[in-house]
């Protein structure tokens, strides 16, 4: 019974969620304000269901919320950054996932949770600009916003392994670039990040996280776990099991196994 009630109270806050959302999109775009790029996009989305539920659903169906960020998901799409966004698939993408340097996880954890990996030290920054890292990231959330399973619903883990990692990776991050990363990933998406692990970390990168910290919200800080090189991956485990994850992050499985492969076939 109690089921059956906690289906039905979804179903009417979608629809009513629905409802407001689309009316608060009409009297921004009755009022014209904003780029016409903005209004073109956000003119387009009204109609669009699954990408409103999705905003809905990720924002715990506060209407005022999921509108601010669909709003801001066109802002900086067209107007802040719209070098990191591209209309077709970037030619880099399948490389930097076959090549284990960026991918999504086949398994969930024990939440449902999807598990995004970074194997920092495998990216060459001479070949791919830290841009490109940024754009891979909303490429990725792109196809998560139209999954039928999706993040959405159940939150995100973020996973970064810096074994590996030199100077020339450090000094291809500067403070807008890492800006930019925040702005899109965490104030324009309707995704819920429940862990961001950053593994195997040397001394001499921490420098960067502590750059970030007045910028980034109390929560983010909270989920936040930052694990020096001599422990390993020792707290990843603890919340993560090794026996979904690639040996890259002291997991079992090869890449080919642990990666959504999927996922490649929504690559066109």
């Amino acid at each position: 019974m109690f089921y059956k009630m906690e289906i039905t109270t979804n179903i009417t806050k979608e629809h009513h969620g629905l409802e407001e959302l689309k009316y608060l999109l009409r009297e921004f775009l009755k009022s014209e304000d904003g780029h016409p790029k903005v209004r073109e996009y956000l003119s387009s989305a009204i109609e669009d269901k699954p990408l409103l539920l999705a905003y809905l659903q990720g924002r715990k169906y506060s209407v005022d919320h999921a509108w601010k960020t669909l709003k801001r998901q066109a802002e900086v799409r067209f107007i802040e950054y719209p070098e990191v966004f591209q209309e077709s698939t970037p030619d880099f993408i399948l490389p930097f996932i076959r090549d284990g340097i960026f991918g999504l996880l086949k398994a969930r954890d024990q939440k449902g949770r999807r598990i995004i990996c970074y194997n920092m030290g495998k990216w060459n920054p001479d070949e791919i600009s830290v841009q490109k890292i940024a754009t891979a990231g909303t490429f990725f959330l792109d196809l998560a916003l139209r999954e039928k399973d999706s993040m959405i619903s159940n939150g995100l883990i973020f996973i970064q392994n810096n074994s590996g990692v030199g100077m020339k990776h450090v000094k291809a991050y500067t403070l807008p670039d890492m800006l930019r990363i925040w702005n899109i990933y965490y104030h324009a998406y309707p995704v819920k990040v429940k862990g961001v692990y950053y593994v195997n970390v040397p001394y001499y990168c921490q420098f960067i996280y502590k750059i970030m910290k007045p910028f980034v919200t109390k929560k983010f800080k909270e989920r936040l776990i930052i694990s020096t090189t001599d422990k390993g991956f020792e707290v990843l485990h603890q919340n993560v099991s090794p026996t979904i994850l690639p040996k890259f992050l002291g997991g079992v499985l090869e890449n080919e196994e642990a990666f959504d492969k999927e996922l490649l076939g929504l690559i066109k």
